[in-house]
């Protein structure tokens, strides 16, 4: 009896590392807006995860934190908490010091959520799950800052991680993070930036997420 077997695309081959441009120390929350958001586009993966694009993703740091944007073209059907990935949802997954020797999280990973629309007043978390002592505690959800503009064809989502919500968060020192997004629809397949959920439990498994270079 044949068993069935993964299915094979090209980001299963090798690791993915992109550019995390620099924002600068001083401005206001949201900053990855029009012309100036474009340039800090992260790379659209979906051809290599096989993988429909529907969402256009940027990045920038600075000392204090890391903001994402995200211009999903898809409309709101419905959002879930706690099991966000059911329905409308952005996840980020992060590890500040880019640990590949591991097989779990360490306590230098996060999984970060951002809801388009709020859940019994829930609209951002971290769920970050680990299997030794080698954790952190969940950061505290009112520092995390999300803001949601919805579109005739989709919505608008920019969101803020604090220093204070990234354990290990140095990029002055560790000039690289471990990193993929999730990006998800009510019904519909989800967009990943690599390690697609179909072929591994991405929220586990930190040595397969890819890696953004700090540049100034």
């Amino acid at each position: 009896m044949l068993q069935e077997l993964t299915p094979i695309t090209p980001v299963n081959f090798f690791q993915l590392s992109a550019d995390l441009l620099y924002l600068g120390e001083a401005g206001s929350f949201p900053r990855l807006t029009g012309r100036n958001g474009d340039k800090f586009l992260l790379p659209d993966t979906a051809m290599l995860c096989d993988e429909a694009s529907f969402a256009d993703v940027a990045m920038g740091w600075n000392r204090e934190g890391i903001e994402c944007f995200f211009r999903v073209n898809q409309v709101i059907e419905r959002c879930y908490y706690p099991d966000v990935s059911k329905g409308d949802s952005v996840e980020l997954f992060i590890d500040t010091r880019n640990v590949k020797t591991s097989g779990h999280n360490t306590r230098f990973c996060h999984h970060f959520f951002f809801l388009p629309e709020a859940v019994e007043g829930i609209q951002a978390g971290e769920l970050t799950h680990f299997r030794t002592e080698d954790r952190h505690d969940l950061c505290d959800s009112s520092l995390l800052k999300v803001k949601m503009k919805k579109r005739a064809s989709g919505y608008d989502l920019h969101a803020w991680i604090p220093k204070e919500c990234l354990v290990g968060y140095e990029p002055d020192q560790f000039k690289q993070m471990g990193f993929t997004y999730r990006v998800n629809r009510n019904y519909w397949e989800s967009q990943h930036f690599s390690v697609t959920t179909g072929d591994y439990r991405l929220e586990e498994q930190p040595s397969l997420w890819s890696q953004l270079r700090f540049l100034k």
